[in-house]
């Protein structure tokens, strides 16, 4: 199982294929496994000519599960993609991010540009520029209630009570996920993201209840776009074929260039 050392904690990630690397950054409370690998996303873009790479972040799957919340963030997860980058001795990659990973990756996009030539972001929305309601200010004290249940809590509603379910299904760890709520996932300020002049996809679900829709965090963008799945809700876009090939073909290019 391969494996990097962050700064005393560990970091599994895989690769499979090759071609241009390609890094997928999944959501909270589940992995890469969970995220990704189970939907045939390592199919889909292998298959184009890229080289899926896959890591869990800190506090999940097979990764160092830190307790404190200092240890978590979007620039401490944010280092974990770039450890396993310097691991493999990988200049440059494309990144696909889910849910709380798009956080992470536009932390990347913005802080280490010359690493990355394009980017995937899926399930998010305008909250990850400020646009209330579906802030990471506003999202995360809800989880962390739902996190702190020692039960299902079918109180809450589906779309929150869904992560008690994924942790309980991948034997997640409560204390780990409930330090990850508790830190700091900044909206970008909207003149970092006009800089960021890396091609990007942004695909949000029309039913998401979440993080919404990103039609302005495409706009805010250097060279965003987007795209909205009708009907499709914040998890469901993981399993959606359609959404599998949108980002494909947004991937080529790259596989193409090799």
């Amino acid at each position: 199982m391969p494996t990097v050392d962050n700064r005393g904690i560990r970091i599994h990630y895989e690769v499979h294929g090759s071609g241009h690397p390609v890094v997928l950054i999944h959501g909270g409370t589940v992995s890469f496994k969970h995220n990704y690998a189970d939907f045939g996303w390592i199919e889909s873009l292998s298959g184009i000519g890229l080289q899926v790479i896959g890591l869990d972040l800190r506090g999940h799957g097979k990764s160092g599960k830190p307790q404190e919340v200092e240890s978590y963030g979007s620039s401490n997860l944010a280092s974990d993609v770039i450890a396993v980058l310097d691991r493999l001795s990988l200049k440059r990659a494309s990144l696909v991010a889910y849910s709380i990973g798009t956080a992470v990756a536009l932390h990347l996009l913005q802080s280490a540009p010359e690493r990355f030539d394009r980017a995937a972001l899926i399930a998010t929305g305008d909250g990850l520029v400020g646009y209330p309601p579906y802030t990471f200010a506003n999202i995360l004290p809800t989880l962390l209630e739902v996190l702190g249940r020692t039960e299902y809590p079918k109180d809450l509603p589906k779309h929150l009570s869904t992560y008690w379910n994924f942790v309980a299904a991948t034997n997640g760890d409560w204390q780990a996920l409930r330090a990850l709520a508790q830190a700091s996932y900044a909206p970008l300020a909207m003149p970092d993201a006009a800089a960021i002049t890396i091609p990007t996809l942004v695909v949000s679900g029309q039913a998401d209840l979440v993080l919404g829709k990103g039609p302005k965090l495409a706009q805010a963008l250097g060279q965003g776009r987007y795209v909205e799945v009708p009907g499709a809700d914040h998890f469901s876009l993981a399993a959606d074929p359609g959404v599998q090939t949108a980002v494909a073909h947004f991937m080529r290019h790259t596989a193409a260039e090799r």
